[in-house]
């Protein structure tokens, strides 16, 4: 499923939706229209599967994880307990004993950190009491009761967006439990979520111990009539990120497990777009936010900034464009403008009454109807959960390069939206042949490839989830940083193929990495004489952040002077190093070049592994070539670059023009 977000231009988003047979340009970086290229640069093919079928798999595999975990508890006659997510503070809070300043500062004005941090115990579910007596005599704990979208409340904790869409999905208990892949109550206290993070479906175990009040209350979110359902998915979705504090503040897209967006300034299409995604059985949230309005009108209207809201109707009777919403906190806070609760309109109005306001229930619900124009006024943005029966999913985990390296690259990505399709010979009608259409996923800064194999007529749906691994290993020069989830839905299988991008496109995203987020090494901390001042034009980065070792770029800024720079790696065990496994390093950069000089990395993951490196020394020299200390010989680089194809990744990069400056050339 795939949701559409309408909001600002600036936010950093992706979407697609496109049917294959139309024109689109063709993304013409390196060779991508020889067929020749493509096929020498195609790895990791992968086919699309039925999004039910992948589903039951997982589904499969889990219920017989899940089966040897209760048959172990009974043998034990224990309940189960996850070690994993322990019930103590450490699970409730990022630094183990209290919210964070950082984490305060997101909370809505209306929450108190206090308010947060009332857990005093954690309790088993059926120790658990609700806040209506008979209810806990009468009435047993269940995972379902016939879970109705009014039935979620939000507690101390400040996940609006996800108890949100957990609203939202409740319109549609069929897709609802899904989630819960464990589905019947079980005293032992076992059960399974499915959940969609950063792309890729996950299967999270959690135990049935809660954090609770004085009063044996659920602190955090929950259901009504004795459900466990919201406190079970808001349980896994907090051991997934590490806490519940680090469930604090977010977007509805996340809850409902993907994202992507455009933006939509004609009101009028915005309108049809709701409509027809009502239509079409879509699930709907907004964003109350609005940066031009103060915080007194946002009070003084019923609403609360940057609050989410689900989105359950969308109508267009006598001329009167309404949408229908509820606010998870109840009806503590409800609309208070035209077509509210109490508003006058109703009665000036008595057909819309009766067809509308007839499934109403309670002013406490939350529930209420407003005007599209006032909805556009303090809602920034909607997201659309897109639920289809018997489509297919692909995705894909890739490395994703820098796509503006030169003019004639960046000429294409102006005349590019953020996510673009190549064209197919245009067809009247479908095609039985195999068509070969060039995807490229690309946004301002990065970019990667695939080839879609389609047969026939086929609408798809592309997402892209940005992230940035923290610990990545690589094969000597081979480059693993960025890392992207691409996802497409299709109304018919396709497959999907990756094309590997060329050496200089890794080259130049491994050098924006140095320079954007490695440490200048402080040259004149050594005490050597020949440790230049900073003036001198010669910066030296190390990065480590993002990288599972080490990474060394030099860069020259010289104007007609080479740097001969001799690095001597030390105390190496457990890595590779990119230079053919050779511990001295020579090398001469030209002026306005950086280079990145060797990169270090862990060879195996489970394992520690140490680097030891020492920066022998580094000149000025109108010489083009370093001589070697030992042999005495003269290279360009030792151990040698191959410069014949631009195929390797320690080859000396020109600096841009608008980064270089002038240094005085004085010694």
């Amino acid at each position: 499923m795939t949701i559409h977000r309408v909001s600002n231009p600036n936010s950093l988003k992706f979407a697609s939706r496109k049917k294959v047979g139309d024109n689109y340009q063709h993304h013409n970086s390196e060779n991508w229209d020889d067929p020749d290229y493509i096929n020498d640069h195609r790895v990791s093919q992968r086919r699309s599967v039925l999004i039910a079928q992948k589903r039951e798999a997982d589904e499969h595999i889990v219920q017989k994880h899940f089966e040897r975990l209760r048959q172990k508890c009974k043998l034990t006659n224990a309940q189960f307990q996850d070690n994993t997510f322990p019930a103590n503070s450490y699970s409730l809070y990022i630094n183990g004993h209290s919210l964070s300043e950082t984490t305060i500062q997101l909370l809505p004005h209306q929450s108190h950190p206090h308010h947060v941090q009332t857990v005093v115990q954690w309790l088993r579910s059926d120790k658990i009491l609700t806040h209506h007596r008979a209810e806990n005599v009468r009435t047993q704990w269940t995972v379902f009761r016939d879970p109705k979208p009014n039935d979620v409340l939000q507690g101390a904790l400040g996940d609006c967006w996800f108890i949100t869409a957990l609203s939202v999905l409740a319109e549609k208990p069929k897709y609802l439990k899904e989630v819960l892949i464990t589905q019947e109550y079980n005293p032992e206290g076992i059960y399974y979520v499915r959940l969609c993070k950063d792309g890729m479906w996950t299967q999270v175990l959690v135990d049935d111990r809660f954090p609770c009040t004085k009063f044996h209350t659920l602190a955090y979110s929950q259901a009504q009539r004795k459900q466990l359902w919201v406190a079970l998915i808001e349980k896994a979705l907090a051991k997934l990120n590490g806490s519940y504090e680090a469930i604090i503040a977010g977007q509805c897209c996340e809850g409902q497990f993907n994202n992507s967006a455009d933006k939509n300034a004609n009101y009028n299409k915005l309108w049809e777009k709701l409509l027809h995604s009502r239509d079409s059985g879509f699930l709907m949230c907004a964003m109350c936010s609005n940066s031009s309005i103060d915080k007194e009108e946002f009070e003084k209207s019923g609403l609360l900034n940057t609050h989410a809201y689900s989105l359950q109707d969308v109508k267009e009777v006598n001329g009167h464009r309404l949408l229908r919403l509820r606010n998870p906190w109840g009806g503590t806070y409800r609309w208070l403008g035209d077509w509210s609760d109490d508003s006058s309109l109703w009665t000036q109005n008595p057909e819309l009454r009766s067809e509308l306001l007839r499934e109403k229930r309670s002013k406490k619900d939350g529930v209420f109807w407003m005007p599209f124009l006032s909805f556009v006024k303090y809602f920034e943005y909607t997201d659309i959960c897109k639920l289809r029966e018997g489509w297919y999913e692909v995705r894909d985990s890739a490395n994703f390069y820098p796509g503006t390296l030169t003019q004639n690259d960046q000429k294409q990505q102006q005349q590019q939206r953020s996510l673009s399709t190549s064209s197919l010979p245009e067809q009247s009608e479908p095609r039985q042949e195999t068509s070969l259409s060039l995807l490229t996923a690309t946004n301002k800064k990065f970019m990667q490839a695939y080839y879609l194999t389609i047969k026939n007529e086929t609408e798809l749906d592309i997402t892209l989830y940005r992230k940035i691994n923290k610990n990545l290993r690589t094969q000597r020069s081979e480059v693993s940083l960025c890392v992207a989830i691409v996802t497409i839905h299709s109304s018919l299988a396709i497959d999907l193929e990756r094309v590997t991008f060329p050496i200089r496109l890794q080259r130049e995203f491994l050098i924006r990495l140095c320079v954007i987020y490695g440490e200048k090494v402080n040259t004149n901390t050594r005490k050597k004489k020949f440790w230049k001042k900073k003036s001198d034009g010669i910066v030296i980065y190390e990065l480590k952040k993002f990288w599972d070792g080490l990474v060394i770029l030099v860069e020259n800024r010289r104007q007609t002077k080479y740097v001969h720079f001799h690095l001597r790696c030390t105390l190496t065990q457990n890595a590779f190093i990119s230079r053919q496994e050779k511990h001295e390093l020579y090398d001469s950069i030209p002026p306005l070049h950086r280079q990145i000089v060797v990169t270090i990395s862990r060879k195996n993951a489970s394992h520690s592994f140490t680097i030891g490196h020492e920066y022998v020394n580094y000149k000025l020299s109108t010489d083009s070539q370093i001589k070697h200390l030992k042999n005495r010989r003269k290279y360009d680089h030792y151990p040698e670059i191959s410069m014949d194809n631009d195929d390797d990744i320690h080859i000396p990069q020109k600096i841009p023009d608008n980064e270089s400056f002038q240094v005085e050339e004085s010694y």
